[in-house]
């Protein structure tokens, strides 16, 4: 007997209903969900955080002489490297989580392995790399003119890893196509986003605290030690070690943020295909008549 996903995908669904969808998938496939992502997106994102944590601890400043050229530069690689943590960030977590959701239509989850996942990967990846890429161009140069603009055309892209993935499409298709299914629907994907934004920003926050707070130790024990933050950076030394367990916690907060955002936005994907193209109902009906052929074909005359 061939297996029959729980959660279905193309299906209307209310504002409440899209998340609460995205939590019904996440406490189904909570484990194994996981898993794949760690075992994927976890080195890869650890290794940004280690990087970003190491540069930012080796940031000093000295308040009364000002920002020096050396400053400058530090600055500009940590700026350069969070940009592209952020590109990488919203690349490798989306082509994770829609691979998983595709192996979920034809595989119970304590099934789904990493190699199912990893199918196609390379050409999601580069695909929605791309997606993202043009989709940053084109929100700074709305953005020149107006910030409405630029945020109108962010929003109407979120869609755009849902279409790469679950149609197979290309950067330029999916680009179009975002625009088409937002269409009469900005206001609820912006809100779904924001939302689930919300959410994932304080599931995230605790596993940000503990550095928030090593930090700040650091930073109030220089200053009473000399009066500045030029202490800072000796003893920041004594607490790198604790970096990669810092960053640990930051990368599975990372996956837990960036997960809930796009599982919300492929259900709203799902959503809004379902209203304007039928998708689930035709492949009901298409179900049924083969159905009703197979038992004709079993019938006895």
């Amino acid at each position: 007997m061939s297996y029959s996903q729980q959660l279905e995908y193309f299906k209307k669904r209310q504002f409440g209903e899209k998340v609460n969808a995205t939590f019904v998938f996440i406490r189904e496939n909570a484990w194994p969900f996981l898993k794949v992502q760690l075992m994927i997106a976890g080195p890869i994102l650890l290794l940004i955080s280690i990087l970003l944590g190491n540069m930012m601890g080796d940031l000093n400043f000295d308040l009364e002489s000002g920002f020096t050229a050396n400053n400058i530069i530090d600055l500009l690689e940590v700026y350069g490297l969070t940009i592209l943590s952020t590109m990488v960030t919203t690349t490798v977590i989306p082509t994770v989580t829609y691979g998983y959701m595709v192996a979920y239509q034809d595989n119970p989850p304590k099934d789904i392995t990493v190699a199912a996942v990893t199918r196609n990967f390379a050409g999601r990846f580069f695909n929605i790399l791309g997606f993202n890429f043009l989709t940053y161009i084109v929100v700074i140069i709305a953005s020149f003119f107006l910030i409405l603009p630029g945020i109108y055309v962010g929003i109407a892209l979120t869609l755009g890893a849902s279409i790469i993935v679950f149609e197979s499409s290309n950067p330029i298709d999916a680009f179009s196509r975002s625009f088409k299914l937002v269409s009469g629907k900005w206001w609820s994907t912006f809100g779904l986003l924001i939302v689930m934004g919300i959410i994932g920003y304080i599931i995230n926050l605790f596993f940000g605290l503990p550095r928030a707070i090593v930090m700040g130790i650091d930073a109030f024990t220089a200053f009473q030690e000399d009066g500045d933050v030029n202490g800072l950076e000796l003893i920041s030394d004594t607490s790198r070690t604790l970096n990669i367990l810092f960053s640990l916690l930051e990368t599975f907060g990372a996956i837990l943020l960036y997960a809930l955002v796009y599982i919300a936005m492929a259900f709203q994907y799902f959503n809004l295909v379902e209203r304007k193209e039928s998708r689930g109902l035709v492949a009901k009906i298409e179900q049924m008549d083969n159905e009703a052929a197979e038992e004709d074909s079993d019938e006895d005359y």
